[in-house]
C-alpha cells in the first residue's frame, strides 16, 4: 500500500499538482478532494504527486467500490486486518486500527501518512466518518478521488466545507495538452491538425483520448509518416473497451436519466423543449448538472451530449426497436425536420438506420451537407438509399466528391462520367462541372481540362435551354455566369491574371447572386495578390469571409477556395504573424477538413517558417506537410511542399535530404503536375550544389522572366531574391523596379535591399540585417549580412571585413537554431513542479546530480528520474539545454 507508482510524465495540470503538493506538505494544511469525470486523470495526477513527494510522505491506498458501498467500513478493510469480528463494527476500534496501520511504530513519523481513497464516490458513510475524524485529529492527510456521479456521500462535502480537505475540479485537457499526450502515447510527434481532431472527438478526456488513439491505430486511421503521426481518414467506430467504459457509466443512471440520455444521443442536437416533452424534465436538469449533456444558448436551446464519444457509443448500444420508438416520439414532437447542420445529418442517418421512410430530397440534402463538412463516409452510407431517378445523378456527384476526398481520383472520375450530359438539373451541372475542374489538377492534365469542364458546362446549359423541361431562366443565367467564371479560373491557372482582372471585377461588383460574387471576388483577389497588390486582395477576401460566415451551409463548399487565396495574399504581403494566427485558429476549431486539407495548412505554416528563416522548425514541418500531402492532396500542393523541403534542407547543408526531395520533385514533374513558379525556384536552388550556381541562376532568371510576362510581380520578387541569395547582385536594379510597384512588407523589404545593393551601401545592408533579425526574419538577416560582407571584401577594408564575417557567422548560426517542437508551444519552465524548478536552478548553477541529491535530501536515482521527466515536459534532450539557459530562468523560485 505504500508503493510509489511510477507513472508516465504528467501532461498539463501543473498548477493543480503544485497546489495539491502544497496541501500534503503543509503539516497543518487540509487534505485533498480531487473531483472530475471518469477518465479525466485523477489517478494520474495523484500518482504524479506521490512520485514528486518521494520520501517526504508515506502514501497508502484504499479502494471503494459499488458492490460494497452499503457495507460499513468496507473501503477501509485493508487497514483493519488486526480487528476481531466483534470489533469490526465499532467506529472507535476502527479508528484506532486505521491510525495503527498508518503509524505501525506508534511514534510520530517525519514523513506524514497520506491515505488515498480511489473511487471515493462509492465509499460507505461509516468509512467517511472515520476518515473525517482521522483528518480532524491530523493523524493523516486524506485524499479523495471522486466522480460527480454517482455523487459521493454528503460527509465528503462536509469535510470540504469544514476545511478538512481542499477541492480541486479537474477540467478536460486543452488542445496543446492533447497534442503532448498524443506524442507521449505514440512516442513521436503528432501533427497539430490530427491532435486537434482527436481533441474534439475525445472532448479532452485523457482516458477517451488514449482509447481513441489505440482504436485508430488498429484500424489504420492513424499512421506514422516521416516520424510523425497523422490521420489518414475519418475516425470511425469505437473500441470494445470504450463501449464497456461508457456502458458502466450509463448503468449507474436512473431509468429516466438513461432514457433522456439515449434520446439526446440519438437525436442530437434537439431543441430543449422537445427533450423535456419527450421524457422527464427533471432528468434533463440532472444530466446537465452531471455534465452528461450541454444546452446551447441559441434560440432553440439545442441539447447535445457533452462528450462526443459517449454519444457514438450510446447510439451503438441502443437496440433498433427502441431507437424506432424514440424516433417516432421525437418526430411527433418536432414541427419540422431539424434546421441545424448536425441535426439534419443525424435526422437522416437515424431514420435510415431505424428503417423509417426518409424523403429522397432530405437524403440528398444531407449528403451534400456531409461533403461540405468533409464527412465522406456519411455520403457513401446514405446515397444508396435514394430511389428517385431525378436525384440519382446529383447523388452520383456527391459520391464522386466523397471519393475525391478519400484520394480515390480514378473512382471519382468514374462516378462523375456522363453526369453533365445526362442531367436535367442546372445545379447538378454546376456541381459536376466544378468537381471535374478540381479533379483536373490531381490528374495532371492542367488548365485545359478546367476550360474543357467550363465548355461542357456551357454546352449542357444550352441543351437544357432548348429542352421542354421548364427550366428556370434565372437558374440558366446563373449557370452561364458560373461556367464563365470557371473559364476565367482556367485562364488564371495558365498565368493570365492580368487578362482576367477587369471581367472579374465587373462580376464582383454587379452580379446579383451571392454565389457568383463569392467566386468572382475570390478569383479577383488571387489575381491582385499575384500581380503585386496583396494588401488590397486581403481586404476583398475579408469581405468574402464575412459572406461565407453569413451565407449558410451552401457557401461551405467554397471555404477551402477562399482560404487558399487568403493564405496566398498574406504570404505575398509578408503578413506572417497574421497568417500564423489564422492557421492556429483554424486548427483549433478542428473541422473535419483538417483530415483532408491539413497538408496544405501544414505547408502554409512551413512556408511562414521558411520565409522567416526558422529553418530548424521549417524543415521538419515541411517534411510533415509532404507526408500528409502524399495521403491527401486535394489542391495539388505536393510538388510545392517537396520543393520547399528540398530548398530548406539545402540551406541547412542536409545534402542527402535535399537530394531525396529534389529527386521526388523531378518525378512529380515528369508525371505531369504543375508546380508554382516559387516551387520551381526552390527546386533550382536546392540543386545548385550539383548543377552549379550559374546554371541555377540561369534557371531562376528564366523563371523571373516568365513571372514578368504573366504580370506575377510577387513571384518575380521572390525569384529575384533567390538569385541574390545565390550571390548575383546584378539583379538589384531590376528588383528595385519591380518592388516599387508592389504592396506589402515583402515588397518594401525587397526594395530596401535592392536599393542598398544598387548603391553598394554595406552600412545600410547591416542595418537591414539588424532590422530583419529583430523582426524574426533570420534568413533575410543572413542574406543582408552576406551581401554586406561581399561589398566590404571588394573594398579591402580588413577591419570592417572582420566585423562583417562575425555578423554573418552569427546570422547563419541562427538559421539552424533548435526551435520548439514543431507542433507545440515554446517550452516553458512554468510547466515544471516546484521541486523540478529547484532542480533546474541547481543544474543551471553547475551542480552535478550527486550534489543536487545531497542538497535536496533525495536519492541519486530520484534526481535522475526528475531530470528525465523534466526533459519530456520541456521537449529537450540533454541537461546542457538547461545549463545554457535555452529556456530561461523565468518562474524559478
Amino acid at each position: 500500500m505504500t508503493e510509489v507508482v511510477a507513472a508516465d510524465a504528467l501532461v498539463g495540470r501543473f498548477n493543480v499538482m503544485a497546489a495539491v503538493v502544497d496541501c500534503l506538505l503543509d503539516a497543518n494544511g487540509p487534505g485533498v478532494l480531487l473531483f472530475g469525470d471518469a477518465g479525466i486523470g485523477k489517478t494520474a495526477l495523484i500518482n504524479e504527486v506521490v512520485y514528486e513527494l518521494g520520501q517526504r510522505v508515506r502514501p497508502f491506498r484504499v479502494f471503494a467500490g459499488p458492490t460494497l458501498a452499503s457495507v460499513p467500513f468496507a473501503a477501509l478493510a485493508p487497514l483493519l486486518t488486526a480487528l476481531t469480528p466483534s470489533q469490526i463494527n465499532e467506529p472507535l476500534s476502527v479508528l484506532r486500527a486505521v491510525v495503527a496501520a498508518l503509524n505501525p511504530a506508534g511514534q510520530p513519523h517525519p514523513a506524514p501518512a497520506v491515505l488515498i481513497v480511489e473511487d471515493a464516490h462509492h465509499i460507505d458513510d461509516s468509512s467517511v466518518a472515520v476518515l473525517a475524524q482521522l483528518a480532524a485529529a491530523e493523524a493523516a492527510k486524506v485524499v479523495f478521488l471522486c466522480r460527480p456521479y454517482p455523487a459521493p456521500p454528503a460527509e465528503v462535502f462536509s469535510m470540504w466545507s469544514e476545511g478538512l480537505v481542499d477541492r480541486f475540479d479537474l477540467q478536460p485537457l486543452n488542445e496543446q495538452e492533447v497534442n503532448q499526450l498524443c506524442a507521449q502515447a505514440l512516442d513521436a510527434p503528432v501533427v497539430q491538425g490530427t491532435s486537434a481532431v482527436l481533441c474534439k472527438y475525445s472532448g479532452g478526456n485523457p482516458m477517451f483520448l488514449l482509447e481513441l488513439i489505440e482504436h485508430a491505430k488498429s484500424l489504420g486511421q492513424l499512421v506514422c509518416r516521416n516520424d510523425a503521426w497523422m490521420l489518414s481518414g475519418e475516425l470511425r467506430g469505437t473500441s470494445v473497451r470504450l463501449m464497456d467504459l461508457v456502458r458502466n457509466q450509463i448503468l449507474m443512471l436512473g431509468a429516466a436519466q438513461r432514457d433522456t440520455l439515449e434520446t439526446v444521443a440519438l437525436a442530437e442536437p434537439v431543441p430543449l423543449n422537445v427533450v423535456q416533452r419527450a421524457g422527464d424534465s427533471s432528468a434533463v436538469d440532472e444530466l446537465q448538472e452531471l455534465h452528461f449533456i450541454e444546452i446551447a444558448s441559441d434560440p432553440e436551446r439545442h441539447v447535445r451530449l457533452a462528450q462526443p464519444l459517449v454519444g457514438e457509443v450510446i447510439r451503438q448500444l441502443v437496440p433498433t426497436a427502441h431507437s424506432m420508438t424514440i424516433r417516432r416520439r421525437i418526430v411527433n414532437l418536432m414541427e419540422s425536420k431539424p434546421q441545424t447542420m448536425d441535426g439534419l445529418l443525424r435526422y437522416v442517418s437515424w431514420g435510415l438506420e431505424s428503417g423509417t421512410e426518409v424523403p429522397d430530397s432530405d437524403i440528398l440534402e444531407a449528403a451534400q451537407l456531409a461533403n461540405r463538412l468533409f464527412i465522406p463516409s456519411y455520403v457513401e452510407r446514405v446515397t444508396g438509399a435514394i430511389k428517385d431517378p431525378s436525384l440519382r445523378l446529383a447523388a452520383q456527384v456527391e459520391v464522386a466528391r466523397a471519393k475525391w476526398y478519400r484520394g480515390d481520383i480514378r473512382g471519382s472520375v468514374s462516378s462523375l462520367a456522363g453526369v453533365v450530359d445526362r442531367t436535367n438539373d442546372p445545379r447538378t451541372v454546376r456541381q459536376a462541372s466544378m468537381l471535374a475542374a478540381q479533379l483536373a489538377g490531381r490528374q495532371g492534365v492542367g488548365p485545359n481540362a478546367i476550360k474543357q469542364a467550363a465548355y461542357e458546362w456551357e454546352a449542357a446549359l444550352a441543351r437544357l435551354a432548348e429542352s421542354r423541361q421548364g427550366i428556370d431562366p434565372d437558374e440558366l443565367e446563373r449557370g452561364k455566369l458560373g461556367s464563365r467564371l470557371l473559364s476565367l479560373e482556367g485562364l488564371q491557372t495558365e498565368g493570365h491574371y492580368v487578362e482576367t482582372e477587369r471581367e472579374l471585377r465587373q462580376i464582383w461588383k454587379e452580379a446579383d447572386d451571392d454565389e457568383s460574387r463569392l467566386v468572382a471576388g475570390t478569383l479577383l483577389a488571387e489575381a491582385m495578390a499575384v500581380t503585386g497588390r496583396p494588401v488590397s486582395a486581403i481586404q476583398i477576401l475579408m469581405e468574402i469571409q464575412e459572406m461565407v460566415a453569413a451565407s449558410g451551409d451552401w457557401s461551405l463548399q467554397y471555404a477551402g477556395m477562399v482560404m487558399r487565396r487568403y493564405i496566398l495574399a498574406l504570404q505575398q504581403a509578408g503578413e506572417f504573424g497574421v497568417l500564423e494566427t489564422f492557421l492556429k485558429n483554424h486548427v483549433s476549431q478542428a473541422p473535419n477538413s483538417l483530415i483532408y486539407s491539413g497538408g496544405m495548412l501544414h505547408l502554409a505554416a512551413g512556408m511562414v517558417d521558411l520565409r522567416r528563416g526558422d529553418l530548424g522548425v521549417a524543415l521538419p514541418r515541411l517534411r510533415q506537410a509532404v507526408s500528409m500531402l502524399r495521403v491527401s492532396d486535394m489542391g495539388s500542393d505536393l510538388p510545392d511542399a517537396v520543393a520547399a523541403a528540398a530548398y530548406a534542407a539545402s540551406i541547412l547543408k542536409r545534402r542527402e535530404t535535399a537530394m531525396t526531395y529534389s529527386n521526388e520533385y523531378d518525378t512529380l514533374v515528369r508525371e505531369g503536375v504543375h508546380p508554382s513558379l516559387l516551387a520551381q525556384g526552390h527546386a533550382a536552388v536546392a540543386r545548385a550544389e550539383h548543377t552549379g550556381t550559374q546554371t541555377a541562376i540561369s534557371r531562376l532568371m528564366s523563371l523571373a522572366d516568365s513571372a514578368a510576362a504573366d504580370g506575377a510581380i510577387g513571384a518575380e520578387i521572390d525569384t529575384l531574391m533567390l538569385v541574390l541569395r545565390l550571390g548575383d547582385p546584378s539583379v538589384a536594379r531590376r528588383l528595385v523596379a519591380v518592388a516599387q510597384g508592389s504592396e506589402g512588407r515583402t515588397a518594401e523589404f525587397a526594395l530596401s535591399v535592392g536599393l542598398a545593393l544598387a548603391h553598394k551601401d554595406a552600412d545600410r545592408l547591416i542595418e537591414l540585417s539588424d532590422s530583419a533579425a529583430k523582426d524574426g526574419l533570420e534568413l533575410a538577416a543572413a542574406d543582408c549580412a552576406s551581401h554586406a560582407l561581399r561589398i566590404l571584401e571588394s573594398r579591402g577594408d580588413k577591419a570592417r571585413q572582420l566585423e562583417g564575417q562575425r555578423l554573418l557567422k552569427r546570422r547563419t548560426a541562427a538559421l539552424d537554431k533548435a526551435g520548439p517542437a514543431v507542433e507545440g508551444a515554446s517550452p516553458d519552465l512554468q510547466k515544471l513542479t516546484r521541486r523540478e524548478q529547484e532542480i533546474a536552478t541547481l543544474v543551471q548553477s553547475g551542480s552535478s546530480n550527486k550534489d543536487i541529491a545531497l542538497s535536496l535530501g533525495l536519492s541519486l536515482r530520484t534526481v535522475e528520474g526528475h531530470l528525465y521527466r523534466m526533459f519530456a515536459k520541456l521537449g529537450i534532450s540533454h541537461r546542457e539545454d538547461l545549463m545554457n539557459g535555452a529556456h530561461g530562468t523565468q518562474g524559478l523560485g
